[in-house]
């Protein structure tokens, strides 16, 4: 095996659309700080060192990497799809007893999904360090989208109440999004527009905003978890909130509506063939108008009782009602954690329906490796990996092992070690602002009293 040996001091031209304090953190942490880079401009959406050819993309590729005995270079389709090449190199670094190296090496940046997004909440138990952390792990493994749902940890100009007191502020959730957009992810705001009003997960019983303030009640159906679609001032709000979100993250494709889970719509024959058809109409379309194509979780769209293993909750006579409100830039979005064999039958159902299509399974891998399959073998638009409130109770090794099955290279040596190893080294290694205990590794404690 060549190698090409890395020095103390690696000079490099970068693409000047670069963050260039992002690539020497990430330079100098894959080298265990025994390496600094120094940064003079190059080509576009390209990384050199040395004396190493510009690598051609093949058809399909996001990235070209080569790394010869006299030098490397890495070439990108676009910003997204260079940052994505940098990161398989970092992993590629060995560390011996005679100094860091890379082995000479060809790769193309071929993956089995184009549209691969992770979808992150921030939870009051979330710590703003580790949603970084989850960020840059999401970037170094080659997701090319991240959803932000903020739940009711974002703190609003229109109603203070949206957000609990610990809430984050716009400017320290930009900076979250600044590091999306330097890894050449998109990042995706969302904000449920029907069901999970209270921002709360309904199993705890906390509403954010009628807890701080029973006075709003109006803005919500009786139960509090829906929000009240029928009201002029909840519309109102909603649009509001949207400016906000549209104002922080910048400019995006998508915006994530939600419209899950809201049973006391879907239980209510009136509100389901009378509102919410025109409610998703207008909804819709004011969203592609603000210059964003909608995004909708499935299950209210999907026929109850129809697909084994398949979670849906909607009545077959409302189906064709309810899918054809939608505007038609609409992005289907099918959660489903208890499918493990592909086809998953929902997300085979929608692959003719007319719209983009986006299978979006859990933590469990027998779920995440049907739902790649389903997408890859049936040439669906993506895949969405949730995290939920599992991203703060258990490893999320699921997040990169996802990511490899849809194509990503990570280190060479993990497929000799457990998945907990692998991980743990990932999360150090974007650690860039060093750890304490408690920040250290995904868990605050070792041990729970």
């Amino acid at each position: 095996m060549l190698y090409f040996n890395i020095d103390k001091r690696t000079d490099a031209r970068i693409s000047r659309n670069c963050s260039e304090t992002l690539m020497k953190r990430l330079w100098n942490s894959f080298c265990s700080l025994e390496s600094d880079l120094y940064i003079t401009a190059g080509d576009e959406n390209a990384f050199s060192v040395g004396n190493a050819a510009r690598p051609k993309l093949e058809c399909g590729s996001e990235y070209a990497l080569n790394v010869t005995e006299s030098g490397i270079a890495v070439a990108g389709k676009d910003f997204g799809g260079f940052m994505r090449g940098f990161c398989s190199l970092l992993m590629k670094i060995e560390h011996g007893t005679n100094g860091l190296r890379l082995p000479c090496v060809t790769e193309q940046g071929i993956y089995r999904i184009g549209n691969r997004m992770l979808h992150i909440c921030i939870f009051p138990e979330t710590d703003l360090y580790f949603a970084y952390k989850t960020v840059r792990l999401a970037g170094i493994c080659g997701y090319t989208h991240l959803v932000l749902e903020f739940w009711g940890m974002l703190k609003y100009d229109c109603l203070k109440e949206l957000s609990w007191n610990t809430a984050y502020t716009k400017d320290e959730i930009a900076g979250l999004i600044s590091e999306c957009r330097a890894f050449g992810m998109e990042p995706i705001p969302m904000f449920n527009h029907l069901g999970h009003a209270s921002a709360s997960r309904e199993c705890i019983g906390k509403h954010v905003v009628l807890d701080q303030n029973p006075r709003l009640d109006l803005l919500f159906l009786p139960d509090g978890w829906v929000w009240n679609i029928c009201s002029d001032e909840t519309t109102h709000l909603l649009r509001r909130v949207r400016s906000e979100l549209y104002e922080l993250f910048g400019k995006g494709e998508f915006f994530h509506i939600g419209c899950d889970e809201a049973r006391s719509v879907s239980e209510n024959p009136f509100i389901r063939h009378e509102i919410l058809p025109k409610y998703l109409y207008t909804l819709t379309r004011e969203v592609e108008k603000e210059g964003r194509r909608p995004m909708v979780w499935m299950d209210m769209f999907l026929e109850e009782g129809r697909f084994e293993h398949c979670y849906a909750s909607g009545k077959a006579d409302d189906i064709p009602l309810l899918r054809g409100a939608l505007s038609d830039s609409t992005v289907f979005v099918d959660w489903q954690y208890d499918s493990v064999r592909c086809p998953i039958p929902s997300l085979f159902s929608l692959k003719d329906s007319g719209h983009d299509c986006i299978g979006a399974p859990w933590n469990k891998k027998e779920n995440y490796t049907a739902c790649v399959d389903t997408v890859a073998e049936n040439g669906l638009f993506g895949i969405m990996q949730t995290t939920w409130h599992t991203l703060s109770l258990t490893s999320p090794g699921y997040i990169v092992d996802c990511a490899k099955k849809c194509g990503t290279h990570t280190f060479g040596w993990s497929q000799n070690c457990g998945s907990y190893d692998e991980i743990a080294v990932l999360m150090r290694r974007v650690s860039f602002e060093g750890n304490t205990y408690e920040s250290a590794g995904w868990l605050r404690n070792q041990i729970e009293f």
